[in-house]
């Protein structure tokens, strides 16, 4: 089994103080040092550091119409959604 990384783990390793880790998730640096000094995080939270720090996605370049078009792909073209994921993939390791 996997440990599951703490809030304080995610930050050091991307190298981020308090303040622009949280910030980047609409929570202020003192909420964010109570979860990472071990207070419950609600899920929300815990979802938005999930989807900006681990997946690494702005949720500002986030388009309703292009999460949209994702949906519709991956019901109607999952082969081409699959291809464009080991495409973007290849792009990430040479990067």
């Amino acid at each position: 089994m996997t440990k599951k990384l703490s809030p304080r783990d995610i930050r050091k390793q991307l190298g981020m103080n308090q303040h622009d880790f949280w910030s980047q998730i609409g929570v202020t640096q003192s909420g964010g040092s109570r979860y990472e000094s071990g207070r419950n995080m609600p899920k929300p939270v815990a979802e938005l550091l999930r989807v900006v720090h681990i997946e690494g996605i702005d949720l500002a370049s986030l388009r309703k119409e292009e999460i949209r078009a994702l949906e519709i792909l991956r019901s109607e073209r999952p082969e081409l959604l699959h291809e464009f994921i080991q495409k973007a993939k290849q792009a990430q390791v040479s990067a």
